[in-house]
């Protein structure tokens, strides 16, 4: 048994028990729901509820809008019509905290273990109530009742390296969502990809966790084996966005049958199914026509009495879901002053229900109820109403009970405990936890084996390239060489790193940012700190094994082309960063990397001293030119002093008879006369600034994959 503050966890029969502030079940219900896209209706008129401890699933052929309907039912798309409710309530983002949406696809960063995956996530999304302690029993639990314990240590993986089966990937999805506690479970796919045993096995699960635990589970599945395709309690059909069938699974034979669609003995009734929704346009509208009879039959639930469909035309799509309760009741008290009638319930409101008088011509009453609507949308708007935060995706933890929806009077007040409910952990809290597992997960991407061959490997043979080069006149060039090289090859390499860890987290931000896991602005900042000592790694390594080798043993200038060194790299990261965030197609940013990074070694100084003047203005472009006179200022001005050619000098000053060394600044200022050292910094870190502020920018507003 684990305490903590008043929460008791208990460990049941195969399903978390959880014993203080427990999760109120809820009962999902949606009518009339209809959406489009481009002019093109994708669900028309979808009505369907689930109570809870049962198990809703959804199916048709690809293309039927099952995807769009869990959408829809998790807030993450909007509606152009109907209504959805989870115990009578309208959905709101306050009540989308209770739901949990496991995609099809299994997104994970590859390199961390699974026990990591599930650690980090319960750090960062369970109630700072609950202990460290008590959140890793709990995964510890979750593992157990998911068998998932006999791969806790191994990596996630991903298509280029081995690690979780589909069948544990599918499962350790699930846990990611389930350790939020929800109420309601939105699971898309489970089963596809899986082999008929896992399929069976996970089903089987996620049936007997519904049932203990009183939990309210929509699935959709596309072709179900007979065994899973028994487990369902309710059974949606869709058949192009439209409702085919609805209501109790072991119904759905006999109601082929009365329309003359009947299936073989011993035949898999999914299999049945899905062939009949698939042939011609004739039988399609059969199946169709028969579905909207059953909502005069007696078994018909009567929460679904009164969907949209009633709602005329001229009227459709001007009714929607208002997140401001107390807006919603000035609304009514304003329309029935003096008439004496009580409040409508949730449906009356929205819905002209079969139940009451005929539906009148577009009246003035109805205008006044949709003008009415609209002003209120306009003032919640104008309000600011802490709902509609964009850094709040409306799901976090619901471990602790929810706050209230009935309105109090205390705007500040709400606001307020609305902010502190949004985010588990705290910002600081959100930045240590993630840096922690940039860091995890970069280790063993960017200190990999084989990168540190590469870098042992080239400081190596830089160092003796350059082996105990003497310092005079002829090796000048030699010595800008070495530096050109290491500051653009340490360029290029930060640049792409960063360029391409993008594609694969892109995704997985989407995914826990739509959770409600974190803030944008925390995963940033955690990505810059956690992956800082990792990317200044690899080039300090090769620069004690390097610089060495050319005999140079001034401390001042090893320090300082070190410091150098390790701010272009940083730099460069900055500017991989920012167009990683930006540009969604890898070859597109791939191809604009690689004329930015040539480009700014071409006008770095050292293939061409002088451009051309209406070129010259690029190389304050170019971040390698400040880098690499940077590194001319302090290797000639700090270290030993450089001596004159014996004939044929190329300097002014060595050409007296009792000079035999080079001025530094003439060394400088050949290639034109350089900014001095303090300026080339400011600028640099002038670099750093700019493109990690366009980063952040351009994953705030590009951050959606497609």
């Amino acid at each position: 048994m684990m305490l903590n503050s008043g929460n008791r966890w208990i460990r049941g029969s195969g399903c978390l028990k959880s014993q203080g502030a427990p999760v109120r079940p809820v009962e999902l219900v949606f009518r009339g729901v209809r959406m489009s896209c481009k002019q093109k209706g994708i669900l028309h008129n979808v009505s369907g509820m689930v109570r809870p401890g049962e198990m809703l699933a959804v199916m048709g052929p690809s293309g039927s809008g099952k995807t769009t309907l869990l959408n829809a039912l998790s807030g993450r798309n909007n509606v152009d019509s109907g209504v959805i409710t989870l115990n009578g309530e309208l959905l709101n983002k306050e009540l989308r905290r209770r739901i949990c949406y496991v995609l099809q696809q299994d997104i994970f960063l590859s390199n961390l273990t699974l026990r990591q995956t599930l650690k980090f996530c319960a750090l960062l999304r369970l109630p700072k109530s609950m202990s460290t302690q008590a959140k890793m029993d709990y995964v510890e639990h979750l593992a157990d009742v998911l068998d998932l314990r006999h791969c806790l240590d191994t990596r996630m993986g991903d298509a280029l390296k081995r690690g979780l089966s589909g069948g544990e990937k599918k499962r350790a999805n699930i846990a990611c969502e389930l350790l939020t506690n929800p109420s309601l479970l939105l699971i898309d796919e489970p089963t596809t990809g899986l082999d008929s045993s896992s399929a069976y096995s996970l089903m089987r699960m996620l049936k007997q966790y519904a049932a203990e635990e009183g939990k309210t589970v929509v699935i959709t599945v596309h072709q179900p084996s007979s065994q899973i395709f028994h487990m369902f309690d309710r059974l949606l059909l869709l058949c192009k966005g439209q409702v085919a069938y609805f209501g109790k699974e072991d119904n759905v034979v006999d109601f082929f049958s009365n329309i003359g669609l009947c299936i073989e003995p011993h035949y898999n009734p999914a299999d049945f199914i899905l062939e009949q929704l698939k042939k011609g346009c004739e039988i399609q509208e059969k199946i169709i026509a028969a579905a909207q009879e059953l909502k005069f039959s007696a078994d018909y639930p009567q929460e679904l009495i009164g969907t949209g469909d009633l709602v005329p035309p001229t009227f459709e799509g001007q009714f929607r879901a208002i997140e401001c309760p107390h807006c919603q009741m000035t609304m009514w008290q304003r329309m029935n002053a003096g008439h004496g009638e009580s409040e409508p319930s949730t449906e009356e409101k929205y819905l002209w229900s079969v139940t009451k008088q005929p539906l009148p011509d577009p009246s003035v009453e109805l205008r006044v109820m949709i003008d009415e609507a609209q002003k209120i949308t306009t003032v919640c708007a104008k309000k600011g109403d802490p709902i509609d935060n964009e850094e709040d995706s409306g799901r976090s933890s619901w471990w602790s009970e929810p706050r209230s929806s009935s309105y109090d009077g205390s705007e500040e007040d709400s606001g307020q405990q609305l902010e502190e409910n949004k985010w588990p952990a705290s910002f600081w809290t959100q930045v240590r936890i993630l840096s922690e597992r940039n860091f995890v997960e970069g280790r063993r991407r960017m200190l990999s084996k084989l990168n540190w061959a590469q870098t042992i490997g080239l400081g190596l043979v830089s160092g003796l390239m350059w082996f105990q080069m003497e310092r005079k006149e002829e090796t000048i060039f030699d010595i800008k060489g070495w530096m050109f090289f290491s500051s653009t090859y340490w360029m290029l390499f930060a640049l792409f790193e960063a360029l391409v860890s993008f594609p694969p987290e892109r995704e997985v931000i989407h995914k826990e940012r739509e959770s409600g896991a974190y803030r944008l602005s925390a995963y940033y900042c955690a990505k810059m700190a956690g992956e800082l000592p990792l990317m200044v790694t690899l080039p300090s390594v090769f620069h004690f094994i390097s610089y060495p080798l050319l005999g140079f043993t001034h401390a001042y200038t090893f320090l300082g082309l070190w410091g150098f060194l390790l701010l272009s790299t940083v730099v460069a990261q900055s500017v991989g960063l920012f167009v990683g965030a930006a540009c969604r197609d890898l070859p597109m940013s791939v191809t604009i990397s690689s004329l930015f990074s040539l480009s700014t070694m071409l006008f770095g100084g050292y293939y061409a001293a002088a451009p051309p003047p209406w070129l010259a203005w690029m190389r304050h472009l170019s971040m390698v030119h400040y880098t690499f006179h940077a590194m001319q200022i302090v290797e000639f001005e700090g270290g030993s002093p450089v001596a004159c050619a014996t004939e044929n000098t190329l300097y002014v000053a060595c050409r007296h008879a009792n000079a035999t060394t080079i001025p530094p600044s003439d060394i400088i200022n050949r290639g034109g006369e350089p900014l001095p050292l303090w300026a080339n910094t400011l600028i640099l870190l002038l670099f750093l600034l700019v493109f990690r502020l366009m980063g952040y920018l351009s994953l705030r507003w590009c951050r959606n994959p497609k």
